[in-house]
């Protein structure tokens, strides 16, 4: 099989041989024999179960038999072990049997579980969905020692040249340094343009330049040549990693073939190849983390295929064109849909429903259109004016249509917008964030990261800045509590105001140059990056201004209740008794920084409860509003919920994906209705005859 879906209910009683399967039976032997990449989920198997696997993942939800995992090279297994027999029963000389302690696998695990119960009604997988959390524990990862130590031999050599050439990367984007090999050629061939050319991503402006202003940091300029180089470096595999969805883009991008469109420099094609599958490429190709690049196949061996650069330069060029202009449907029904939540997911779902022909109204508590993507990413990530609100406009004229100033649960009611619509979608993000708890805590000048990015933007778009409705890191010692996205986000804004001292505090350890061995390909690499705003700061104060494995333990005040420092301890990370992460205080390592301002980046905790509370949607243990992956149904009739309010903090592409797949879920049910609505009809119709004048008369049999 080279895709496509097999789905097995039949009860069984003799020798069978299956891949890419979801089967509510127990599979008698060599369940997964030699698997090379499918995906199965089975409720039992019995003897030699994924013997000589060699990729892909399997989910045994029962009872094993012998020798399992016997020759398992590669892929990995997850196996429902709740007697505590399955390592008497496994093979164990090619494989480790480990704990579920990583989220993603985590996420795979339960992701897998939610399609199994979708395709096959299976009551063994509800009730182990109902249960999750208290059965996680029982689950055992098989995975293949070769697996992970044969990713970490191929980037060991590397690893060292890799964390020397980020400390040298350039305001470009790119090393400095002459490339072995050539990233942009005239008329770049594509045979063996994998092993002839070296990557080469998006340039950036110079840093010295782009700190004047809040443009955007990617120099917008054509690159032919680099378009048409970088794009012969896709190897058109026979099994594309990078848009699988537990891997890669999670929206399945057709990644090889509008790469290879551009490289024909079929541009328009390729557009419509983008468009399949991303309504956004726009802000993907900006903000997005390109997770389809930590899983291209070349990437096991040399640098990845620069597959963000290529997607942000199709439709910029659409843009320019003229091609993308309004669409809006055919027919209409007579359907009304309202979209909670202006974000990603929000205008994906409207996006997808709109063109389904139903009427969509968005609604946003911000005054502008956009959620996370307009007030959260600055304007040196993504330009609201000529791309956020370029597309809205777009989506306007296609007939959504948007209410600002409008949050639901206070100022409208939740229940009245759900009796006026036909069906309700939910995509309020996740704007919980996750607080410190240190003693002064509640002194002036500490804020969450929110808060300083979201009022700079706004008044940036109001007045360039002008009104002072902003908090100013101007002349300030600021420190930044938290190192991802949002934390570099803190660095590059308050280095624009002008402040005086930067530091930016992270509990994690440092990641390593290279992948570390328990993070194999295709898997997010987890490794050392340096962003936008860690160079910025180079520039301005000459160090990376990232510290790691340090905890703040309180923060000091002068006598006007405003912070003036905070005391941080080093820590150490170890694994405890049950493979788990713990930390532990270095004794003697406490130390004294100074801060006017400290802003605290440490992610989101999940949605506000209001809006649930009200519709009496049901939430998760972590507070999400929730709804099964592919379904995205609550508890509610005719309610939906999607993106990051439903799957917790996420990417900009998981909301895209979340949109689109719940508009699909959505437009299901508002199609049984109207067929329900019809038939109702119809059967009114065959009790009462209508005459030419329209009097309605009964007919009697």
């Amino acid at each position: 099989m080279m895709g496509g879906r097999i789905c097995c209910w039949l009860q069984l009683r003799k020798f069978v041989d299956v891949a890419n399967i979801w089967v509510v039976f127990i599979v008698l032997q060599r369940f997964c024999v030699r698997n090379s990449g499918a995906k199965a989920v089975v409720e039992g198997v019995g003897d030699h179960g994924c013997e000589y696997m060699t990729g892909g993942i399997t989910v045994i939800l029962g009872g094993t038999g012998r020798n399992f995992a016997a020759g398992m090279s590669g892929g990995i297994a997850f196996v429902l072990d709740k007697t505590g027999e399955f390592p008497k029963k496994c093979n164990m000389g090619l494989v480790d049997l480990e704990k579920m302690t990583e989220e993603e696998d985590i996420q795979i695990l339960r992701t897998m579980i939610q399609k199994h119960y979708k395709y096959t009604q299976s009551a063994l997988a509800e009730q182990i969905l109902r249960e999750f959390d208290d059965l996680l524990p029982y689950f055992v990862k098989v995975f293949p020692r070769d697996y992970k130590r044969v990713m970490l031999e191929m980037k060991a050599k590397k690893a060292q040249e890799s964390l020397d050439k980020l400390k040298e990367i350039a305001a470009n984007g790119s090393v400095e340094e002459k490339p072995r090999r050539p990233t942009r050629v005239e008329g770049a061939v594509k045979h063996r343009g994998f092993v002839v050319y070296e990557r080469e991503a998006a340039p950036y402006r110079k840093p010295e330049e782009r700190l004047k202003d809040w443009g955007e940091v990617m120099l917008h300029e054509p690159q032919p040549a680099l378009l048409n180089t970088q794009s012969a470096r896709c190897m058109d595999c026979g099994t594309p990693f990078c848009h699988q969805g537990n891997s890669g883009c999670p929206l399945g991008n057709k990644i090889p073939e509008f790469n290879e469109l551009v490289h024909q420099g079929r541009w328009r094609e390729a557009l419509d190849r983008l468009l399949e599958t991303n309504n956004f490429p726009e802000f993907t190709g900006r903000v997005c983390p390109a997770p389809c690049e930590g899983a291209c196949t070349l990437g096991i061996i040399e640098n990845p295929v620069a597959i963000k650069t290529i997607e942000c330069n199709i439709i910029d060029k659409a843009w320019e064109e003229g091609w993308m202009v309004p669409r809006p449907p055919v027919r209409r029904t007579r359907m009304k849909v309202a979209v909670v939540g202006s974000g990603p997911a929000g205008l994906a779902a409207a996006d997808e429903l709109n063109k389904a022909g139903h009427f969509v109204t968005v609604y946003e508590r911000a005054d502008r259109i956009g959620g996370l993507i307009m007030y959260g990413v600055p304007n040196m990530k993504c330009d609201k004016q000529l791309v956020v609100e370029r597309r809205v406009n777009l989506m306007r004229e296609e007939g959504v249509k948007f209410v600002t100033n409008a949050n639901i649960g206070v100022t409208i009611s939740a229940k009245d917008l759900k009796a006026e619509n036909d069906a309700l979608i939910l995509a309020c993000g996740a704007t919980k964030p996750r607080d410190l708890r240190a003693a002064g805590r509640e002194l002036k000048g500490i804020y969450f990261a929110m808060e300083f990015l979201t009022a700079n933007t706004k008044s940036l778009l109001d007045s360039n800045l002008e009104d002072g409705n902003y908090i100013t890191a101007k002349g300030k010692k600021v420190v930044v509590i938290g190192g991802g996205d949002t934390g570099t986000d803190c660095i590059a804004t308050s280095i624009r105001h002008g402040c005086t001292n930067l530091i930016n505090l992270e509990l994690l350890p440092q990641p390593p140059a290279g992948r570390a061995e328990d993070n194999p390909w295709p898997q997010w690499p987890r490794i050392f990056r340096v962003d936008y705003g860690h160079v910025e700061a180079e520039t301005t104060f000459g160090k990376d201004p990232r510290t790691y494995e340090v905890m703040t333990k309180r923060f000091f005040g002068n006598d006007k209740g405003e912070v003036t420092g905070l005391e941080i301890v080093q820590v150490q990370w170890s694994k405890d008794a049950s493979g788990r992460w713990a930390m532990k205080e270095v004794a003697g390592s406490e130390k004294i920084l100074e801060a006017d301002i400290v802003l605290l980046a440490m992610g989101f905790l999940g949605p506000e409860q209001y809006i649930a509370q009200e519709l009496g949607v049901s939430t998760d243990p972590r507070s999400n509003f929730k709804a099964d992956f592919e379904r995205f149904a609550t508890n509610v009739d005719g309610v939906f919920a999607a993106g990051d309010c439903r799957r917790g903090q996420s990417l900009v592409v998981w909301a895209i994906t979340e949109g689109r797949r719940a508009a699909a879920a959505a437009n299901k049910y508002l199609m049984n209705k109207a067929a329900l609505a019809e038939s109702q009809s119809v059967a009114s119709a065959l009790k009462v005859g209508v005459v030419s004048k329209g009097e309605a008369v009964a007919v009697v049999a």
